[in-house]
């Protein structure tokens, strides 16, 4: 969550909402938004779905939680959706966003981003990036 909070500041972000299952969750987010100089607003996970018009919508629930919302969003194609979850792939929320047109970011390409970054640190060399993500989608397909 706070390293969301951080992305969208270094994107330019003017405000960014915060749905949460629990209220004191939004709170412990205040100073990392502050930090960042990004407003932050909350919004109850059960309450008004108005923030669902959001211009990037971040997913990092555990798998299930978020099901239930993906008839929530209004989901427009210029919207881009990160769900940091990969299996099972799509997740509901994902395959609404995929059938609205949206760009869809999943798990596995942050598992890719990781992978590749730690790579870089440990071996001070750049990452084979293709052959990587290639090795991901055979591990993918054979389960």
């Amino acid at each position: 969550r706070r390293a969301g909070r951080a992305a969208a500041a270094r994107l330019g972000a003017a405000e960014v909402t915060v749905v949460a299952r629990r209220p004191e969750a939004i709170e412990e987010l205040r100073p990392v938004a502050r930090a960042v100089d990004v407003p932050l607003a909350g919004a109850d996970w059960d309450g008004d779905p108005a923030h669902a018009r959001a211009d990037v919508v971040i997913s990092t629930v555990p798998k299930g939680v978020a099901d239930p919302l993906a008839e929530n969003f209004d989901w427009r194609p210029a919207t881009v959706f990160f769900d940091v979850l990969y299996d099972p792939w799509p997740t509901p929320l994902a395959a609404a966003a995929l059938a609205a047109g949206c760009r869809v970011v999943s798990g596995l390409d942050l598992l890719l981003a990781q992978a590749v970054g730690q790579f870089e640190q440990f071996t001070g060399v750049p990452a084979p990036r293709d052959a990587m993500a290639a090795a991901l989608a055979g591990a993918r397909r054979t389960g």
